[in-house]
């Protein structure tokens, strides 16, 4: 089960407890781990947040969760795409093709439960392939975008397809 919601980016938490409530967990209590992940204390139930400008997405699965999103408009990249490896520079051309490799990275380190600072460095995505060092990462990934975001949701297991509900 896989499940993303869009929203504007206010209240968040708020949001986020209103759509669990609809898996009838009870009395549910967000806890964050040492790098600040959010988890939800004794259930099986995962989530992650992302926000970007006035947008944040939702996902909610039953397995271990990350998702990322990138609002798409111009941005400076290149101090950071300086820091990928030759072969991953070679498939970035314009700012759309690096968040596109971005929210990748992000939503698997997410997924993880570690920092951008910990794990950025030992990720590639080359054509089409997350890879963690020299390994190919055994995640399931689902890639979208919309008109005005791109996005990426990883998750532990076999990611099946799903859409993104509006949630006001």
């Amino acid at each position: 089960m896989l499940e993303i919601y869009r929203t504007e980016n206010e209240n968040l938490y708020g949001k986020l407890r209103a759509v669990l409530s609809r898996h009838n967990l009870g009395d549910i209590r967000i806890m964050h781990n040492e790098n600040g992940k959010p988890y939800l204390e004794g259930n099986p139930l995962f989530f992650s947040l992302s926000h970007s400008g006035s947008t944040a997405l939702i996902a909610v699965c039953d397995n271990p969760v990350g998702i990322d999103s990138e609002i798409k408009r111009e941005k400076k990249f290149t101090s950071v795409l300086s820091r990928f490896p030759d072969e991953e520079i070679k498939e970035i051309f314009t700012c759309e093709d690096f968040l596109k490799h971005w929210v990748v990275r992000e939503a698997y380190i997410k997924m993880l439960g570690l920092t951008l600072a910990e794990k950025l460095k030992d990720l590639s995505y080359v054509k089409g392939t997350l890879y963690d060092g020299k390994s190919a990462v055994k995640c399931g990934f689902l890639s979208g975008e919309t008109p005005d975001l791109v996005y990426c949701v990883c998750t532990q297991a076999k990611t099946e397809t799903a859409e993104i509900k509006y949630f006001v």
